[in-house]
């Protein structure tokens, strides 16, 4: 009968501290009420509390004692005094194994022998058990008895699962350390964002507002917690729509919002608006939904894009006005190209007779240079004539199958005055089995006197010019060499751009307005062909056309 009792006191004994261990997530508070239950229950008149010390090394004593420490003023000095590393005395053991510890005798137990002394501490008996949470062992309780008592299996084995329970206010507190670690790292990141951080209650009270959202709406976070979001930041117009979308989400769990990154207008406290970009999630905390939001002042940007469509408009303006004006010129050119044309021509006709009758010497060099100049302006009006029709898009390219030699002899005829009248001499070379090329004849015949024509103006007097074609991957590719005075590497990327002259032709004062080259970039193009150039300065250059074959007929 009297074991039953005692059954039902441990049993007892370990609801009540159970029912502490739950209530309270101080360890100290609960392991002082432990040890008061256990001595009260079990009739052992002293208890102790062991906890890590500091370093987190050995246990020490807490300084909390049940029961008349003062009649034990050695067991008091050696508790105090000494660092319970893992199996040094009862409570060293207990951190070491994990497990209950029952000396019934400690003046004759190894484990207190070395660290009484030979000395008595006033009690004999002794047990302890340790507190175990998940990381380990949180405490030792520690219980002293003045006589001899025999190990108690029963016992231990209830203050194995009061050790457990106790445990879990250990855990509990280091829950919640890491807890509220963790929310004060989280507040430390959005403290520090420089995005405003906005977080509202189901109902839209705002529990949430960091010193970014200070910034940006002009509000601090005590002005704000617990105010109405819709009531505060949203512009009026848009806040039943605001307090719809949340009432919606609330009752069906649907949304057109969350999650997604939208561009909004948002109410400043001076009274103004600006634009703002914002993402906005739901979470469930405590049973209770809550909103959660970062946002961003997009002001800076909508400014520059504004700017951005401001300079393309003004660009587009811009471009459409030079195109006019080059519209304008070439029909400019044009105009005066045609009206050129004829008293030129009649001009030289007018020439050449005079220059069949007899003239003195004088006269026949003024004669001669009334020639070479009416016939450079013959050749700039056409150059001029066909810029018009370029620039127009009516080039017509009539290919067919041309001969190359004639072709090319046609090209230094048109070109032999003036080579003739600087000590020139164009030699022209093809190779075997260079017959034809398809290209239009007069088109052909004009890139060719434009290369032959650039080459006398670069080329010191009396310097020989060569004309060869030859055979390249399916192509006629005629080559133009002069020994002139070559061209810079910097300079050589832009030779067939229109109207580019070479600092050379500047300094030099040589004739030209820079569009024979890109005429004859032009003419190749239109032919599917291409013109290169590579020049040696101070050695000469060379400017190739490559036209296809002709197709055999």
């Amino acid at each position: 009968m009297a074991g039953t009792r005692r059954e039902m006191a441990l049993v007892a004994l370990l609801d009540d501290i159970t029912a502490v261990a739950a209530a309270t997530d101080d360890l100290e508070e609960a392991c002082r009420a432990a040890l008061s239950a256990v001595c009260e229950v079990t009739g052992w008149p002293l208890g102790h509390l062991g906890v890590p010390a500091a370093d987190g090394q050995a246990f020490v004593s807490s300084g909390v004692w049940v029961g008349p420490i003062e009649r034990f003023p050695l067991l008091h000095q050696i508790a105090t005094a000494i660092r319970f590393a893992p199996g040094t005395g009862i409570i060293g053991q207990v951190v070491a194994t994990g497990q209950p510890v029952w000396s019934r005798d400690l003046t004759a137990d190894a484990l207190a022998v070395r660290l009484l002394g030979g000395r008595d501490p006033g009690v004999r008996a002794a047990f302890a058990f340790p507190v175990i949470a998940v990381d380990g062992v949180a405490a030792v309780l520690q219980f002293f008895a003045e006589q001899v008592i025999a190990r108690d299996e029963p016992l231990l084995r209830v203050m194995g699962a009061i050790g457990y329970q106790l445990g879990r206010v250990a855990d509990r507190r280091t829950l919640r350390a890491a807890v509220h670690d963790s929310r004060a790292r989280l507040q430390q990141i959005v403290d520090a964002s420089v995005e405003a951080f906005i977080s509202t209650d189901a109902a839209g009270h705002i529990t949430e507002w960091n010193a970014a959202a200070t910034r940006m709406f002009g509000r601090s976070r005590t002005q704000m917690l617990g105010h109405l979001v819709h009531e505060t930041i949203v512009p009026e117009r848009y806040r039943r729509a605001d307090e719809a979308g949340r009432a919606r989400f609330l009752a069906t769990g649907q949304s057109k919002v969350l999650g997604r990154r939208l561009e909004l207008t948002a109410l400043h406290a001076d009274g103004s608006e600006f634009p703002i970009e914002i993402v906005v999630w739901a979470s469930r905390e405590a049973e209770a939904w809550a909103f959660h939001a970062f946002v961003h002042d997009i002001t800076e940007r909508r400014r520059a894009e504004q700017a951005l469509r401001q300079a393309y408009a003004a660009e587009q303006a811009t471009v459409a006005r030079l195109k006019e004006l080059d519209a304008a010129k070439d029909a400019f050119i044009a105009t005066i190209s045609h009206e050129l044309r004829t008293p030129l021509t009649t001009l030289s006709g007018y020439l050449e007779l005079l220059g069949e009758g007899e003239a003195e010497p004088a006269q026949q060099r003024m004669l001669q240079a009334m020639t070479r100049n009416t016939a450079r302006l013959q050749n700039l009006v056409e150059d001029l004539l066909a810029v018009s029709t370029l620039a127009a898009g009516e080039l017509r390219v009539n290919a067919q199958a041309v001969p190359v030699r004639p072709a090319l002899e046609e090209a230094v005829h048109a070109t032999s005055a003036q080579a003739r009248s600087s000590g020139h001499h164009i030699e022209v070379t093809i190779d075997d089995g260079v017959q034809q090329v398809s290209a239009d004849h007069d088109l052909l015949v004009r890139a060719i006197s434009a290369l032959l024509s650039n080459a006398v103006k670069y080329s010191p007097i009396d310097t020989p010019i060569t004309v060869h074609a030859s055979a390249q991957d399916g192509q006629v590719a005629i080559a133009v060499t002069d020994h002139g005075v070559g061209i810079t590497a910097e300079e050589l990327p832009q030779v067939f751009e229109r109207f580019y002259r070479t600092a050379y032709a500047y300094d030099n004062a040589i004739q030209g307005v820079g569009l024979g080259l890109w005429l004859v970039k032009t003419i190749a193009e239109a032919h599917g062909g291409t013109a290169t150039a590579t020049s040696t300065p101070g050695r000469g250059s060379t400017f190739t056309v490559c036209l296809p074959v002709a197709e055999a007929a």
